[in-house]
């Protein structure tokens, strides 16, 4: 594949942040090997696992695999760290970040090679995702929407990170880094630095295996609460919106974008089995920003408690 961005085959770098991940770990390795795409370094960065996550590591540092897995060991700060670490030690024209849970569809990385060389001018590409279980079953499609840097911002719509291709030139103009000071959600950081100065592209195209859990997951010896994300995501936006060099168009939907983050939380919160959390944010997102959507979600979530609530009276008074 010849074209002008791009050599002949492009070195394509995946980089996987990792941090007792044992239990799935190796089917996120195996399906970077089946790829029909073979000019490719995946990078793991594990931030010093106390599961079975260093021995099967040790399996894949063996002479057959070095060529293609580069695995390093250190203790990091936490998941943003990694990541930035793991970022610091690619070389491919391409970069990709896969979850050490998540798992890539064997055609993902000639998908995303094709489509960075067809739109020369975006600076990410990104597709959509199957969502599975845990025991690695298929539950559901996540469609991305079509790109808006508003709506990006205001977390209105999250561009899938294991489903988005990067373009090494386009990082390096804007920073070759994650930023490692953020305690979470170091992407969403990624893709509002990037899409300052560089479009986004979204092409339907299931490419990816995006994990869903039941409970929450530890982040880097730390729970995933919505809390820890809403906190990252306003100090990326409080960056934006305090510098003298945001155009006032942007500065002017704070408001929204608050209420908007508050709006996301809340699906997130109910979403991990934590419906307090999700009715606060809900309200606090009509607080901020009273809207017909949201007036309408807070009438069918209070809907739903009620429903609930008369069934467990109605199976009290017949026990």
């Amino acid at each position: 594949m010849s074209n002008k961005n791009f050599g002949t085959k492009p070195l394509v770098s995946i980089v996987t942040p990792s941090y007792n991940s044992g239990r799935f770990i190796e089917e996120c390795i195996k399906s970077i090997l089946d790829q029909d795409y073979s000019n490719i370094e995946h990078i793991i960065q594990d931030g010093g696992s106390t599961d079975q996550t260093k021995r099967i590591l040790k399996k894949y540092q063996k002479p057959q695999y070095r060529s293609r897995i580069k695995i390093f060991i250190e203790k990091d700060n936490g998941q943003s760290d990694g990541l930035n670490r793991a970022i610091q030690k690619t070389k491919g024209e391409i970069i990709l970040v896969l979850n050490a849970d998540d798992m890539l569809m064997s055609h993902a990385i000639t998908w995303g090679v094709e489509q960075l060389t067809k739109y020369p001018k975006v600076g990410v590409i990104y597709g959509d995702t199957y969502i599975i279980n845990e025991d690695g079953e298929i539950i559901d499609i996540y469609k991305a929407r079509e790109y808006d840097f508003e709506r990006l911002l205001c977390v209105e719509f999250v561009p899938p990170a294991q489903a988005a291709f990067i373009r090494r030139s386009a990082l390096e103009k804007v920073g070759f880094w994650a930023d490692a000071t953020l305690d979470t959600c170091p992407d969403y950081e990624m893709w509002v630095r990037m899409a300052q100065k560089f479009p986004m592209k979204h092409v339907w195209g299931v490419i990816t295996k995006y994990r869903h859990y039941e409970s929450p997951q530890l982040d880097s010896k730390m729970p995933r609460v919505t809390r820890r994300f809403v906190i990252a995501k306003k100090e990326v936006m409080d960056r934006l919106f305090n510098s003298s060099k945001t155009p006032k168009k942007i500065k002017k939907i704070r408001r929204r974008a608050y209420a908007s983050l508050d709006l996301w939380a809340s699906q997130v919160a109910f979403d991990m089995k934590d419906p307090k959390g999700g009715v606060y944010y809900l309200l606090r997102s009509f607080i901020r920003r009273p809207t017909v959507n949201t007036l309408n979600r807070i009438y069918r979530t209070f809907r739903m408690f009620t429903y609930f609530a008369f069934l467990r009276i109605i199976k009290l008074l017949k026990s």
